[in-house]
Order: C-alpha cells, then structure tokens, then sequence
C-alpha cells in the first residue's frame, strides 16, 4: 500500500483483508519464518476471526459501522470518522461498541483503536507542520496519509517504545557518540531522495501480523532525546523491505479437547527490527525535533493520546461486564451467590462495571475534547489499577475450580462419566455446563490468555506512575488550596464554621 494508491476502495472487507495479509511480509515464530500468516495455525483463527468482523460491518451493521465520506463519496468505516458534533461522537461510540461486542471485548489493538491516533495526528497536522524539513511538508504528508487510511479502511499497529535491553544505558539520550553496533532505539541512518533509511528496534507491536501498517513513534516516557537521530514519527506497511516481524509464543496452542472459546482471539504481540528500512518522504510525519508542544498536545498524560475516541473504554466496559456475568453465573453455578462474601465480591464488580458506564456517558455529555474526540486520560488510569482486581475476584469467586475441570474426551467418556456426574456436577447444573462455564473462567482468569491481557490492560496507555504524576501535575486544585492556605495563615478557629 502506499498513500499515492488511487484507487479508493472502501470499507474493509473479510476476503480484501485475508488477500492483504499475503504481501510477502518478514513474520518470525518460534525459529521458523512464517510463509503465510492467513494459514499458519498460531495466526489463522485470528484472522478469520477479523475477516467475519470486516464483512460484518458491510452487511447486517453497515448502517452502524460504515459512513459516506462527504470529501471522498466513500463508504467507509466509521473509525475514520472525524467527529464534529455529539451526533458524531454517538455514532463512532456505537461503531466502537461493536467492534467489542463481535470480539468478546478480548481486542485491545482493533483496526477501531489506531485510527484515533490518525484522526488525532490529523486533528494536530498545524503543530507538526510548524517543524520544517526541505524534503517534505509533515501537515500535508498527515493530512495525506489520513486520506489514505480512511479511503481504504487500513488496519494500523503502532510501536512506540525502545527495547528493553538496558535501560539503566539509554544510548540515544546520553551526550555521547556511540558505535553503531550500540545503537538499539530506532534511529535515522541516512537521507536518500527517495526517503529517510532507518535502523533500530521497536517494542511492543501489538497485531504487527495481522495490521496492514505500523504507526511508529516515541512515547512520552521517550521523546525528550539529546540525538535527533532517534526522534522520529513515520507510518510503514508491514512488508516493508528490511523489516523483520518477531512474534512471541501463541497463548491459545493447546491440546486435547478442552475448550479455549476466546484463546482464538490472541492477536500477538510482536518486536520490530528495522534494517536500513527506507521510509518514503510522503509517509515521514516529523523528523530530528518534536517540539514538546506536539507531544504533550495529546493531554496531560501518555494515556490521553491512547485513549481518544471510544475503543479502548468501550472494550474496558464490556470485559468488565464478561468477568461480572462469568463470575454471577459461576456463584449461581456451585450455589454459592447468597453467601455474604461472595455477594459482596460480585457487589463490588458489578460497582466497577457501573463507575465505568456512568463516567462514559458522562464524557460523552461533556464538552471536554481531546483534538476533537473525548478526552479519557484519567479514566485510563483508574482502568490500569481496576482490571486486575476484576480478575482477581473472578478468580476468588471460582475456587479451586478454575483449576480442574474435565475436557470434552472426558464428559464423552462412559467409563469416567458416572464418576463426573456425581462429583463434578454444579447446583441444578449437570456436570457439562459447569465445567464449560469454568472453562469460560479459566480463558479469562487464569490461563496464559488471561495473563497476557492482565498484563496489557495494565500497560496498555503506558507506565501508570508516569500517568498519575502527570495528572496530578494538570490537575487544577488552586480554588480549594487557596482557601486552606488562607485558612491556614491565622490561629485556627473552634467552635464554628472557618
């Protein structure tokens, strides 16, 4: 793909999306170079999964997860979608609910989750283009590359973050000259007339296999650099010549018959190796400064940026409900609901679901706007901090029975099936439908699955130190600490009302 592509195809769909994938990209497993992503077993269920998404949207949801593009005249989705109006914030939210929904909620990189940071870079082109470079325009090449993105309903990645070899080293933030060799983060090697030619590492491409394109950055925690060699922000396709895509182990490869209902959904999280990748001048959004102006213009945190638009709380709301109604229906399941502990347990779930819901709407009734879109920064951080806790009661409610429950061989068994039925069988439930439902619980509580999106959540709109810090700093108290200081600056008074 490149943003010069003429023709204007449209919103995605599952066959165009399978076909996209085969375009030679460099996908490493396990040792092993993958020739086909759409067929390998580690990857397949994940885009079938995607693809049944994509048709989805053009057919029975078309109305809810597509729109006319005015500039274009191209039906398109609605992640794309720059809102300017509450009609049309309404109507992304909807598209974000959705895309949830058709995906349990288990997708923290959606093809719905990247294009806020396109829309948001289109949103902020005017301080990109204020940086200047004789070999391109960063606001036209922004605003082209969003065309692009739209036009055609591309599916992005992004990677931000160096690799995490040895941080207590940080080459490209000390005032030194280091060998090649040394220099890990990803960083400008030369210009050509073609491009900008790049090495380096990147961390952590979530969906790198599976996206048409990676959006890659510096995050908060990284930007401020001495070396304008390493401060950089460009958009590639996957199959770019000299960059290698490393995929770690596949959390939903088991064996035997037990059920994994959501471990289809893994979409891999992946490292990226740029060796003298060449960047075209059209696809380089700022190179060698980024003013601070540019990047804190996305909030007062990192998480600001990660969560503009609705993707991102939509999914936190609607894993929020699973765990709750997993956890309700394993408490009814063994009998245990009326017991005051667990009562309260499912109490204090059901509590994060509702905090989650009103603080939503009350965002999307609000006029607080992050470069056109809700701002959610501080929802972010309370989301970090709740969802292991989430997990966590889910995993207390269940007992040791999240940790042994017979497969399907087993309930097929007649040998073993009569000790099953009497040992193994719930309150009013047979012995099939609890171990299922457990089953159910361990996918999103306890296996490999389920720690990889503990682990995620936790991360996903960066470090939650650094997000806190930075909302305390934005944070306004003046009205409040003003009376207190004045309150302060005299003996105290007792017996009433300072």
């Amino acid at each position: 793909m490149t943003v010069q592509q003429a023709v204007r195809l449209g919103a995605m769909t599952g066959e165009r999306y399978v076909d996209s994938l085969r375009d030679g990209r460099e996908v490493w497993l396990d040792g092993q170079r993958v020739d086909d992503v759409t067929t390998h077993p580690a990857f397949r269920e994940m885009v079938r999964a995607l693809a049944d998404v994509y048709d989805k949207q053009n057919a029975e949801y078309r109305d809810e997860m597509t729109y006319v593009d005015p500039e274009s005249g191209v039906r398109t989705s609605l992640s794309w979608l720059i809102a300017r109006s509450a009609a049309d914030s309404q109507r992304k939210r909807r598209n974000s609910q959705l895309w949830n929904l058709l995906t349990w909620g288990q997708l923290g990189r959606s093809p719905d989750v990247l294009a806020p940071f396109i829309v948001n870079l289109m949103n902020r082109r005017a301080a990109f283009g204020a940086a200047s470079h004789p070999r391109c325009d960063f606001a036209e090449n922004i605003a082209g590359y969003y065309r692009f993105c739209r036009d055609n309903d591309v599916f992005l990645t992004h990677a931000l973050g160096d690799p995490q070899v040895d941080r207590s080293q940080q080459p490209q933030n000390e005032r030194r000259q280091v060998p090649e060799d040394e220099e890990i983060a990803l960083h400008v090697v030369e210009e050509t007339d073609d491009g900008v030619v790049v090495s380096g590492g990147k961390q952590l491409s979530t969906a790198a296999v599976f996206s048409n394109e990676t959006y890659v950055s510096l995050s908060q925690t990284f930007y401020a650099r001495n070396d304008p060699r390493f401060v950089l922000a460009f958009s590639i396709a996957s199959n770019s010549p000299g960059l290698q895509i490393l995929a770690r182990e596949p959390v939903g490869r088991w064996f035997g018959s037990w059920g994994h209902p959501f471990q289809m959904l893994d979409e891999q999280d992946c490292m990226l190796f740029f060796h003298r990748v060449l960047v075209p001048w059209d696809r380089v959004f700022f190179l060698y400064e980024a003013p601070a102006r540019v990047m804190a213009s996305s909030g007062p945190s990192g998480a600001e940026l990660n969560f503009a638009g609705w993707a991102n709380l939509e999914r936190a709301l609607f894993r929020f409900r699973l765990l709750t109604a997993v956890a309700t229906l394993v408490a009814e399941a063994i009998g245990v609901i009326e017991f005051r502990e667990v009562a309260s347990k499912l109490g204090e779930m059901v509590a994060n679901c509702e905090m989650l819901r009103l603080t939503m709407d009350g965002i999307e009734h609000s006029s607080r706007t992050t470069a056109g879109m809700p701002g959610q920064g501080p929802v972010a951080v309370w989301m970090a901090q709740t969802t292991w806790r989430m997990t966590e009661l889910l995993r207390e409610i269940c007992g040791s029975g999240i940790v042994m429950q017979p497969s399907e061989n087993d309930l097929a068994n007649p040998e073993i099936r009569p000790s099953l039925e009497r040992f193994m069988r719930g309150k009013d439930v047979d012995v099939e439908y609890k171990s299922r439902l457990f089953r159910v619980a361990h996918d999103l509580a306890m296996s490999s699955f389920a720690m990889r999106q503990d682990i995620y959540e936790y991360w996903h709109a960066g470090d939650p130190s650094r997000n806190r810090i930075n909302l305390l700093r934005a944070y306004d108290q003046s009205d409040i600490t003003e009376r207190i200081k004045d309150m302060c600056s005299r003996p105290l008074p007792h017996g009433e009302v300072p």
